[in-house]
């Protein structure tokens, strides 16, 4: 009976965490420090499963423009991408963050990829669509991996099942 009781406590403790926290205003906790994110409920985009592969495949492999000592100094390899793009700002407009956690639209890493008028230089990655390279574009869902993980504040916690 009591182990049932915990089962029960933490399964209801999961549900409440995922239920909450999606204010949509985007403010308060979470995020990278000095960065104000409020996570819209339970992550659905993992970082190292959906994001980092996206940035290996089409910015950081041998060939492309950000592996070490990459352009404009952006190393995207893994174990490097969240540091040096999460609250980062950008070389090229340095008013704007790379990636500004839940802010998909603020985030020029963001807005390379999905060409928005403004940006400095071309569209990332850089040849997309109809590079040479094939497989190096981002397809529409990953673009949405990357918009949606941004939206989740930006961190490395792992979607859950």
């Amino acid at each position: 009976m009591i182990r049932r009781s915990a089962l029960i406590v933490g399964v209801a403790a999961v549900v409440a965490a995922c239920a909450g926290g999606g204010g949509g205003d985007r403010k308060g906790g979470g995020g990278p420090p000095g960065c104000a994110c409020d996570p819209p409920g339970c992550p659905t985009v993992s970082f190292a499963g959906n994001v980092q592969p996206i940035m290996t495949r089409s910015c950081a492999t041998s060939g492309r423009c950000h592996a070490s000592n990459g352009a404009e100094g952006l190393d995207l390899r893994a174990g490097q991408t969240i540091a040096n793009t999460v609250g980062v700002k950008s070389n090229q407009q340095p008013r704007v963050l790379l990636v500004k956690p839940g802010a998909p639209e603020d985030s020029y890493l963001y807005r390379k990829m999905v060409n928005t008028p403004g940006i400095s230089g071309i569209a990332m990655p850089q040849g997309c669509p109809g590079t040479p390279l094939e497989g190096a574009c981002p397809s529409a869902d990953d673009i949405e991996a990357i918009e949606q993980w941004i939206i989740e504040c930006a961190t490395d916690t792992p979607s859950l099942p």
